[in-house]
C-alpha cells in the first residue's frame, strides 16, 4: 500500500509546477512537512466496490502539490567583495621628475607625498629614463625610472604586521636594514602569576613590606631558570643577539640608547621589562604592576637585494630613508621593461600600476606616447541580494500520506486532510467523536446536496492547525473537491 502511494506521487508531482507562486486564499500555510493527508482503505460495501484507487490517486495529486508548496523562491543578504580602479589624471612625459599626489589622484588610498616625512611615502616617476620606442612601438623603461620612498616610521610593503619598526645601518661597510616587529604592553598580575613572552617568562612569588621590590622567578628561552629581585621603576633587559647568544642587563632608566644599538646590531629577540607598582590590598591580596616591550626580527634586507620581481632595495643609513626602485640590467637578470598596449609596470605598493597611454593615427596604427596614467584597484564589500530556492519539504512521504486506519487521534502539530467520504474513509468516526455527530451530520446533509465539500475545521488539538475534509458522493465529486481546495491553497 505505502508502495503504491508512493508511485503515485511521484507519478503526478510534475502536473503541479502552475501552482507554485499562487495567491493563496485561505489564512494558514500548508505544505507537506506541517501536514498529513488521510486516505480511505474501505474497498467494498454491501457487495458494491468503492473507487478508493481513484480516491488515491486523487490523494496523491494533494500530496504532490503539498511538495510543491513548499518549494519557493527566497531571498538573502550577502556581502561579496568588489575590485573597484581609481584612476589619475593623464600626466605628460616632460623628463620631469614627478612625484603622485592627490590632486592629480584624489581617490588614491596611499598616504603620498612630495617627502618621505610622517607616515608619508613618495611615489616619484623619473620622466627622464622612459622613451618611445619607434621601432617596437612601446614605452621603454631605464634602470630607476621608478622609485618608492619612505623613511624609518612608515612600511608601507608587506613587511610584517601592523607594529613594525624598520632599522637602518651598515654592517661591514654595507648598508643594512632590519625590519622588527613590536609589542608593547602595560598591565597587573597577582602573585603566582607568570608572564610570558616568546621564551621568557617572569613569576611574581612575593613583594617586600616597604613595596619597593618584587621576588620572582624567571626563565630564559633556553631552559635556564634563576631567582631574581626586581625593583620598582628599573627596567630590565633580555636578549638574544644576531648569532643566537642570550645576555640580559639592568637600567636604572629607560634604555633608549641601548635599544637602538641592540636593533642596530641585528638582534634577534628584545625583551624589555619594568616593574612600575606594588600593591597590597585587604586580605593581603598582593599585585604587581608592569610594563614590557617587546621586539623581533622579521627580515633584514642589503643594499641590491630584491624585495620582489625587478624591484631592488636602496638603504640610506645616514638619512633614514629606504627606496624600492625598478631596476633593469639584462645582463644580471633585470630584464628590460617594455609596455605597449594594455600593458602595465605594477607596483609594489598600494596596488597601483603604471600604464601609457598611446596617440594613433587615422588607421588606428600606435604613433607615441600621448600620457601616462596610474590606476589603483581597491577591493570594497558591498551588500547584495541573492536568490535562490529553498524547500520546505517532508523527509520521508510515508509521513505525508497515510491510511484511515492509521489515524487514531488527532495530531497538534500538524494539518489533517481526509479524502474521501464517510463510507470509505474509517477518520470519519473519529471526526464524529472530536467534532460530535451533529457537526458532522451537517456536514454529510451538504456532501448529498452539493455533491462535495471543501471544509475546513480548527484543530480543537491545537488551533494552529486545521482538519480539512474534502469529500464527495462518488470519486468525481471528491476529485472537483481536491481541485478546489488546491486551486485556494
Amino acid at each position: 500500500m505505502r508502495g503504491r502511494k508512493l508511485l503515485a506521487l511521484l507519478a503526478v508531482i510534475f502536473v503541479f509546477f502552475s501552482y507554485i507562486g499562487a495567491a493563496g486564499a485561505y489564512n494558514f500555510a500548508i505544505n507537506s512537512r506541517n501536514s498529513v493527508i488521510v486516505l480511505p482503505t474501505t474497498k467494498i460495501v454491501n457487495g458494491t466496490p468503492l473507487h478508493i484507487g481513484e480516491d488515491a490517486i486523487s490523494g496523491s495529486r494533494l500530496g504532490a502539490f503539498l511538495v510543491l508548496k513548499g518549494i519557493r523562491t527566497s531571498y538573502y543578504t550577502d556581502k561579496v567583495k568588489v575590485p573597484v580602479e581609481y584612476h589619475s589624471v593623464l600626466i605628460e612625459d616632460n623628463d620631469q621628475y614627478y612625484k603622485l599626489n592627490k590632486i592629480d589622484m584624489p581617490d588614491l588610498s596611499l598616504n603620498v607625498s612630495d617627502s618621505p616625512t610622517g607616515k608619508a611615502v613618495v611615489v616619484a616617476v623619473n620622466f627622464s629614463k622612459i622613451s618611445y620606442n619607434s621601432t617596437s612601438k612601446k614605452a621603454h623603461f631605464e634602470d630607476r625610472s621608478i622609485e618608492i620612498i619612505f623613511n624609518e616610521n612608515t612600511t608601507p610593503l608587506e613587511l610584517g604586521g601592523k607594529n613594525t619598526i624598520t632599522v637602518a645601518t651598515q654592517v661591514n661597510g654595507k648598508d643594512v636594514m632590519y625590519i622588527y616587529n613590536f609589542e608593547e604592553k602595560d598591565d597587573t598580575a597577582g602573585f603566582g602569576a607568570t608572564i610570558s613572552i616568546n621564551g621568557w617568562s617572569i613569576t611574581f612569588q612575593d613583594i617586600d613590606v616597604n613595596q619597593e621590590t618584587t621576588f620572582t622567578q624567571i626563565q630564559e628561552p633556553d631552559g635556564n631558570f634563576f631567582k631574581k629581585i626586581l625593583e620598582k621603576g628599573k627596567y630590565y633587559l633580555f636578549y638574544e643577539d644576531k648569532n643566537g647568544n642570550l645576555d640580559r642587563e639592568e637600567f636604572a632608566s629607560y634604555p633608549s640608547s641601548r635599544l637602538s644599538e641592540l636593533q642596530e646590531e641585528g638582534a634577534k629577540k628584545i625583551f624589555l621589562f619594568s616593574p612600575t607598582g606594588f600593591f597590597i590590598g585587604i586580605g593581603g591580596i598582593k599585585q604587581v604592576q608592569y610594563s614590557y616591550e617587546y621586539y623581533e626580527k622579521l627580515k633584514e634586507y642589503r643594499d641590491g637585494d630584491v624585495y620582489q620581481g625587478q624591484w631592488v632595495w636602496d638603504i640610506d643609513p645616514d638619512s633614514n630613508l629606504f627606496t624600492i626602485y625598478l631596476h633593469i640590467d639584462p645582463e644580471n637578470g633585470f630584464n628590460k621593461v617594455e609596455l605597449g598596449e594594455n600593458m602595465w609596470v605594477v607596483l609594489p605598493v598600494g596596488n597601483l600600476k603604471l600604464h601609457p597611454i598611446f596617440t594613433k593615427d587615422d588607421k588606428g596604427k600606435i604613433t607615441g606616447i600621448e600620457a601616462y596614467q596610474f590606476v589603483q584597484t581597491e577591493t570594497v564589500e558591498s551588500r547584495v541580494q541573492v536568490q535562490t530556492t529553498s524547500a520546505d519539504v517532508v523527509d520521508d512521504v510515508h509521513d505525508l500520506i497515510i491510511t484511515d486506519e492509521e489515524l487514531t487521534s488527532l495530531p497538534d502539530d500538524k494539518n489533517v486532510i481526509i479524502v474521501g467520504g464517510w463510507v470509505s474513509n474509517k477518520a470519519w468516526s473519529l471526526l464524529e467523536q472530536v467534532y460530535g455527530k451533529s457537526t458532522i451530520q451537517n456536514i454529510k446533509d451538504d456532501i448529498m446536496s452539493k455533491g462535495y465539500v471543501v471544509k475546513i475545521l480548527n484543530n480543537p488539538e491545537n488551533s494552529n492547525y486545521k482538519v480539512i475534509i474534502l469529500a464527495g458522493k462518488g470519486y468525481p465529486e471528491t476529485a472537483q473537491a481536491i481541485e478546489e481546495f488546491m486551486s485556494n491553497a
